[in-house]
């Protein structure tokens, strides 16, 4: 996936942060042949929505999806409750810039979150469910400034293809929508384990 330099990490959205479609993201993912994977997980913190009455607002994720999606060389992990549309559904999105490296020199380490273009690693929010957009004009579509995560494992098949086993925690991640950071903004703490797997796309339920 080629991202511009003025473009947010934000699912469901396009240069700038403006809406583009949520399901063109799904369609990419299923065209792909995304990867499910057998897993487990947990996503708690606090997130401010204001739009949806959400204020310093106890949160928890408890994801049941987990997929993987390898896009030139990055990878795409997604961690999302139910597998539903994104546009329906709660879920973290992380864009890895370099599976290899991680996996050859920086398992164990913990990695610093950003949202510039050139971050080693970037993770969005979204809320699809809780938050939906008939409720407002701004979704929650939060993207990672601060925070660290850490890689127990990753599948890197140029390094190692039989090593299937993608594994992380993530702490103090702090996410913001840069329109209005003070009041719309999201801290999370979560890991997550799952086997990524070659097969057909995965199915989705509207």
């Amino acid at each position: 996936m080629v991202v511009s330099s003025r473009e947010r990490f934000v699912p469901g959205r396009g240069a700038g942060g403006a809406p583009a479609g949520w399901a063109a993201l799904f369609l990419v993912w299923a065209a792909a042949g995304c990867s499910v994977g057998n897993g487990s997980g947990s996503v708690t913190g606090i997130v401010n929505a204001p739009s949806c009455d959400l204020s310093a607002a106890s949160y928890d994720l408890e994801p049941t999806f987990f997929g993987a999606q390898p896009v030139l060389d990055h990878l795409e992990i997604r961690v999302q409750r139910g597998s539903d549309l994104d546009i329906r559904s709660d879920g973290i999105l992380i864009l890895v810039q370099d599976p290899d490296e991680i996996r050859e020199s920086l398992l164990g380490a913990p990695i610093t979150l950003g949202s510039e273009f050139d971050s080693a690693v970037r993770m969005s929010l979204y809320l699809g469910e809780t938050c939906p957009v008939e409720r407002s004009e701004n979704p929650v579509n939060y993207e990672a400034e601060s925070g660290t995560i850490v890689f127990d494992n990753m599948y890197a098949p140029s390094v190692d293809e039989e090593d299937v086993e993608i594994a992380a925690r993530f702490t103090d991640a702090r996410l913001v929508d840069r329109s209005d950071p003070d009041t719309r903004n999201a801290t999370l703490n979560g890991e997550f384990r799952f086997l990524y797997t070659r097969g057909r796309p995965a199915q989705r339920y509207p």
